[in-house]
Parts: C-alpha cells; sequence; structure tokens
C-alpha cells in the first residue's frame, strides 16, 4: 500500500511528459507552417489510408496448402475495372492445413484462354526453416486482343522477383528485388471513323518498365514495453515508351515504446513514423527532383472500453512542382476515438485527419496505364477528413458502416486529351472539390469453409470548377465469396458494379458530358484438386458479356475464359 502513491507519481509525470512532447509539436506548425488558407503542396507517393477502428481486414483467397507463397508488396487501384482477364482476381480461397510434413518448393500455374491468353506462374522457395526464407518468382499473362471495331488492345505483363529474410534473435532482416514490363496500346478509337489514316500497333504502343528495391530491418520482440522499430530503404524507377523517366530513392524509419503503467485497465505508447522521399522526374517538356520529408508523432492510450489517438502529419518538400522552387511546410492534426459498446461485438469509432499526398506519374500511370506521358503533376491535399461509424462481428457476421466527408482541393482527374486527332489517351486536370461517402460493409465466415464479403459504397463529388467528376461512379458495390466442399471441390465467385460515370468532351470549345453508365463484371472461378499435387481450374470473367467502359473508348473484351492447371512439387 506504500508503494500507490508512487506509481501514481509515475503515471502523472508521464502523462505531462508526452503531453509536453505533443504540444511543443503541434506548436511548430504556427512557427514555420503556413496560414490556414493557403494551398499546401507536397511531394510524397500515395497512400490512401483506412483508420485502424474501421478496418476489417478481408479478402477471400484459396491457398494450395503445399506450396505456400511469402508475402509480395503491389499497387493497384481498387476502382478499376480491368479490360483483360486477371487470373489473380479468381484464384480460388486458400485454406490452412495442420499438416507439416513433405512441404514442396515449388509451385506452376499454367493457363490458356480465348483471345489467344496463355498465362504462367512458378514460384520456388526454401522448406520450411526457423532460420531463413529466399526464392523466386516469375509471371507472363498476355493476350492478342479481340475488341471489335476498335483499335488492336493486344497486352503483354511480365514479372521476374526474388526475395529473401533471414531471422535473427530479435529482429528480422528483409530484402526484395523485381521487375516489371507492362505492355499496352492505346485502342481507344474506332477504325471506321478513321479510314484515311493508316495506324500500326508501334504508332499506338505504351511500354512501362518498373524496377524495385527493397531492404528491411525490423525488430520482433517477444517481450512488452521494448522500443519497437523498423528501418525501411527502397528504389523504385519507372520508365515508359516515350522517354519519361521517374524514379525515388525512399528512406522510411518507425519507432513505438509501450508503457507498462502496472494497471490492466490502462494502457499507452507513443511512436514516430519518419520518412525520407527524393524523387527525380524527367520527361520531353520538364523535369524537377523535389525531396520530401514526413514527420508523424502519434501518442496513444486506452483505459477499459474506450481508446484514443492524438498526433501530428508534418510535411516538407523542396521544389514542389517544376515553376515552384520554393519551401512549403504543411500540418495536419490527428485525432480518434473508439469506443467498445460490447465487447467484440460493437465498436463505435470517429476520426479527424488530413494529408497530402503526391500524384506521381507512377501512381497515374498504374490507374490509368493510357494517360499521356507528360502530364501535368500536382499533390491532393485533403485538408480536412471527418469519419465516424460502427464496426464489429455477431453471429459470424463481420459488419462495418460509416460515414465520412473531405475536403480536397488538387484532386486529379482524368478526360481524353482533344489535342490530338484520335482522343485515345488522357490527360490529368486538376480541381478542388467537397467528397461525401457512405460505406457499408459485410463479411460472413462462421462457417469454416466458407468466406463472403459484400461492400458498398455511395459517393458525392461536388467540384469547385468542373462540371463532373469525370470517370468517378456515383456508386461501387461488390461482392467476394469461396466455398470448399471434401477438400476436392473450391468455388469461387465475385462481383463488381460501378455506377454512372461521365467523360469529358468538347464540341465547339463547349464541354459536353457524356453518360457512360453502369458497368457490371461477373466472374466465376472453379478448381477440382486431383490430389495435393495437382489441381485443374476453370476461370470465367465479365460472363455476361457486358461491353462497359472503364476509361472513354475503352470497351473491355466480353466474355474470357481460361483453362488450366497448378501443380506443387
Amino acid at each position: 500500500m506504500r508503494m500507490k502513491p508512487k506509481i501514481e507519481y509515475i503515471m502523472i509525470r508521464n502523462v505531462m511528459f508526452f503531453t509536453a512532447i505533443f504540444f511543443v509539436t503541434a506548436g511548430s506548425q504556427y512557427t514555420h507552417g503556413q496560414g490556414r488558407n493557403e494551398e499546401v503542396t507536397i511531394i510524397a507517393p500515395y497512400i490512401p489510408s483506412i483508420g485502424e477502428a474501421a478496418r476489417i481486414p478481408f479478402r477471400p483467397e484459396i491457398s494450395v496448402p503445399d506450396a505456400t507463397s511469402p508475402t509480395f508488396d503491389y499497387d493497384y487501384i481498387t476502382k478499376s475495372v480491368e479490360t483483360r482477364l486477371e487470373l489473380d482476381a479468381v484464384d480460388p480461397v486458400r485454406f490452412s492445413d495442420s499438416r507439416q510434413e513433405d512441404l514442396l518448393r515449388n509451385y506452376a500455374k499454367v493457363g490458356f484462354g480465348n483471345y489467344w491468353t496463355p498465362y504462367v506462374e512458378f514460384l520456388a522457395s526454401n522448406l520450411q526453416s526457423e532460420k531463413y526464407l529466399v526464392g523466386a518468382r516469375l509471371r507472363h499473362h498476355s493476350s492478342q486482343g479481340g475488341t471489335k471495331g476498335y483499335g488492336p488492345n493486344n497486352f503483354s505483363h511480365n514479372m521476374a522477383s526474388v526475395f529473401g529474410k533471414t531471422f535473427l534473435k530479435n529482429h528480422t532482416l528483409s530484402g526484395n528485388l523485381s521487375y516489371n514490363r507492362d505492355v499496352v496500346h492505346f485502342y481507344g478509337y474506332q477504325v471506321d471513323n478513321f479510314p484515311e489514316l493508316e495506324i500500326n500497333k508501334d504508332d499506338i504502343r505504351q511500354r512501362f518498365q518498373h524496377v524495385k528495391a527493397m531492404i528491411d530491418f525490423a525488430s520482433n520482440y517477444t517481450t512488452a514495453y521494448k522500443l519497437d522499430h523498423q528501418f525501411r530503404l527502397e528504389y523504385d524507377y519507372l520508365s515508359d515508351y516515350y522517354q519519361t523517366r521517374e524514379s525515388h530513392i525512399t528512406f522510411m524509419t518507425g519507432l513505438n515504446k509501450g508503457f507498462d503503467t502496472r494497471r490492466r485497465d490502462f494502457e499507452h505508447s507513443f511512436g514516430i513514423d519518419i520518412k525520407l522521399d527524393y524523387m527525380n522526374y524527367k520527361d520531353t517538356l520538364k523535369d524537377f527532383n523535389p525531396l520530401y520529408i514526413e514527420f508523424i508523432p502519434l501518442y496513444k492510450f486506452s483505459t477499459g472500453q474506450y481508446s484514443f489517438r492524438a498526433g501530428l502529419h508534418v510535411d516538407i518538400v523542396t521544389k514542389p512542382s517544376p515553376e515552384d522552387n520554393g519551401l512549403t511546410i504543411g500540418a495536419f492534426p490527428i485525432l480518434g476515438a473508439e469506443i467498445e459498446i460490447l465487447e467484440d461485438k460493437l465498436k463505435v469509432f470517429a476520426d479527424l485527419s488530413g494529408e497530402l499526398t503526391v500524384n506521381s506519374f507512377t501512381n497515374l500511370a498504374y490507374e490509368n496505364p493510357f494517360i499521356i506521358s507528360t502530364p501535368e503533376l500536382r499533390s491532393t491535399s485533403e485538408h480536412i477528413k471527418l469519419k465516424g461509424g460502427i464496426t464489429g462481428n455477431a453471429g459470424g457476421l463481420n459488419y462495418l458502416a460509416q460515414a465520412s466527408y473531405a475536403r480536397i482541393s488538387n484532386m486529379p482527374f482524368f478526360v481524353n486529351d482533344m489535342t490530338i486527332e484520335l482522343n485515345n489517351r488522357f490527360q490529368v486536370i486538376y480541381d478542388d472539390l467537397n467528397l461525401l461517402d457512405i460505406k457499408a460493409s459485410l463479411g460472413y465466415a462462421r462457417i469454416n469453409n466458407l468466406l463472403a464479403r459484400l461492400t458498398a459504397t455511395y459517393y458525392i463529388y461536388i467540384p469547385d470548377n468542373e462540371e463532373k467528376a469525370w470517370h468517378m461512379p456515383n456508386f461501387e458495390v461488390s461482392l467476394d465469396a469461396a466455398y470448399k466442399l471434401k477438400e476436392k471441390y473450391i468455388f469461387r465467385t465475385s462481383m463488381l458494379l460501378l455506377g454512372t460515370r461521365y467523360a469529358q468532351t468538347i464540341e465547339e470549345t463547349a464541354v459536353v458530358p457524356v453518360k457512360m453508365g453502369t458497368a457490371f463484371d461477373l466472374s466465376v472461378g472453379f478448381e477440382y484438386r486431383i490430389n495435393r499435387m495437382i489441381s485443374a481450374f476453370i476461370d470465367g470473367n465479365n460472363l455476361l458479356n457486358q461491353s462497359y467502359q472503364r476509361w472513354y473508348n475503352y470497351p473491355v473484351q466480353g466474355v474470357q475464359v481460361m483453362l488450366g492447371a497448378k501443380i506443387s512439387f
């Protein structure tokens, strides 16, 4: 009983210490920052994020238990409806197998589909080890196209990577090196409208080459209240067919320290994330070399059923655009709260945040590979984002319902470039807007062999100057489900529905919106496991043969079917 005052004194001293750190950091934005109404421009990779309270991580994938794949990082756009057969999207869901004997080193997947579409994937790695993991992966996917009435739409996607990890006593050292070569064509024009032009494939060809390298050193302490830390160095290089080059050298570090309060109903921690990104961009018209620095101190504490977080997102950038050689500093508050109404069943959350994100050529090209090679690059500023909702689990169902509002400056939109005769490439324009979205998600995983997730989001865009939020749907609905029967039969289905979208066209110098309507894609996959080493599969995309357009004048392929086999050895 005599120690109680001392414990309380230590706890009060810790709270006062970290409160002082937070206010000193927050005050720096007024000493070095800009005014409340000034525009902030920052160069940084665009990394959309969702608050921890709102996350329901679920993406059913079926795994061949005898050939476990390591984790890879890929850039992807969740709202894009691909114009090609993406087999990764219809792979059946993987189920874990408790057997650890007779593990196999290699995994291969081969298939062939209509539109002359071959697919080959190979993965090799060492067997299970407590000391290290090494491996390599190769993949090829191509198609000869076949969209009638439009230009040649054949494509090719190739990837090669090597990876490794070594497990130390309290740390993990890992690395990865990958190379991607992607070829597409600007097929978004109707051939009959240009009978006088002789257009061959090389005239509308686009090729991206992408090299990524990463080395990471991170702690993996099993003892609580140690200083967790991570250090990562990355190199990223992208080039296209028309002499545009972009590279990034990035260093990131994260530190987090939890504190022992000697109380079971109170926990708190303090962390700092730091990021330095040097970008070198050059095309046929411009070049610039900004340095971006990101600094995020964050304090978290929880007591009983209540959890809170508070911090600051500070961004510093030199030479944010080719026309601006100045130094820009900006800061955004980070505030969040969560209340657990029913343990593991119902939580209420609310968040206040903001962020600065770059619209680099790499990110824009991954979202829309049909953009011009000299796009205007600006950074997007999310001045304020308010988000709130509920999440939880009930009877095998996990659910999420949330609403959010954001005020955004320099939101990028893709519009057809009317300065070229075919109008088959996209330029990027920017506008300020208000964005309101309402999202609901429902997942089911009560039965071991059945996984399903239904998500629906409704968007309200209010641009300041543009007539429409070009190419942005007013709603999005997705469904993913997988079922495993008797250890031999695996069924998977996925559905994506995009609401009404508008494209920008110009008639006699006047902007005329063109309604693109809804887009619906239904995919189904089936796999039959002949034995533990061999299985056969059939995958189908766009089974309703919908001729929808993700981008204006770029219709997708019709029904796509692929047959193949998976082999572990």
